[in-house]
């Protein structure tokens, strides 16, 4: 016979539930209100000017009270490790994607970075409006040969200017334990821009659930690996952070059983 779960232990799952969802719903209302406060900035803001450096300033506030919003209300704290592995000067941060609590969170972490994202992304309220004049790198679904063109354009001007590029090559978000071959576009990229890559993984999947899923409190990791420098094999590179990507991300999940 199977082993009976302790009443009490149910009723705590129960509560822990029940605060879970309505702590989602407290955060969904609050991110709206802010969405609409920020929004109305952003309109009048637009009739004036549309420098990039200021819009990369809201578009940070709004992550920023994305970010609060989510410690206080939900209880998602974050913890960044690593640090040290990020040189000065601009690179390319290539990663593991898992949610959109992370793509959300590097444009607080990384004020000036560039987003490699999918043009869909862009029409997010606020949010899109921020990615899309900031500017970052947009992808779209069915033009792969202009999008590796615009990639590396965009990407060595990103890097000339200053400003660091953010890559997920896994091309989406994965859900923790599965696997994707990685788009093309990174090993050019880094050939390209002939700049240090910083790989980082996260766990963020495990604690963010997908859309309007209840979300309880825990703590999600961003780890920073040591850097790649510049003048590896294009080949060569592609491989070996493919494989460390992988094998790290599933270490970082381990680490949190």
């Amino acid at each position: 016979m199977g082993e009976t779960i302790p009443e009490s232990a149910v009723s705590e799952r129960v509560a822990s539930g029940c605060i879970g969802f309505l702590r989602t719903r407290l955060f969904e209302i609050y991110m709206l209100i802010v969405s609409v406060l920020i929004g109305i900035v952003i309109m009048v803001y637009m009739h004036w000017t549309r420098k990039p450096r200021e819009v990369r300033w809201l578009l940070r506030v709004w992550s920023l009270s994305f970010i609060y919003g989510a410690r206080t209300i939900i209880g998602m704290k974050y913890r960044l490790e690593g640090l040290d592995n990020i040189p000065e000067g601009p690179v390319i941060l290539a990663g593991n994607h898992q949610s959109y609590w992370e793509s959300i969170a590097m444009t607080v972490f990384f004020p000036d970075i560039n987003v490699v994202t999918k043009r869909e992304a862009m029409s997010i309220p606020v949010f899109g409006w921020g990615l899309r004049h900031a500017p970052m790198i947009p992808i779209f679904r069915d033009a792969p040969g202009q999008n590796l063109r615009r990639l590396l354009r965009d990407g060595a001007a990103s890097i000339f200017e200053g400003r660091s590029i953010l890559i997920y090559p896994e091309g989406g978000r994965v859900p923790p334990r599965e696997r994707r071959p990685y788009s093309r576009g990174l090993a050019p990229l880094y050939r390209r821009c002939g700049c240090t890559v910083v790989p980082f993984v996260t766990n963020a999947g495990l604690h963010w659930p997908k859309g309007f899923k209840t979300k309880q409190s825990g703590l999600i990791t961003v780890r920073f690996l040591p850097p790649i420098p510049a003048g590896q094999p294009p080949e060569e590179f592609a491989s070996d952070i493919e494989r460390l990507l992988n094998l790290e991300k599933d270490l970082l999940l381990d680490e949190a059983h």
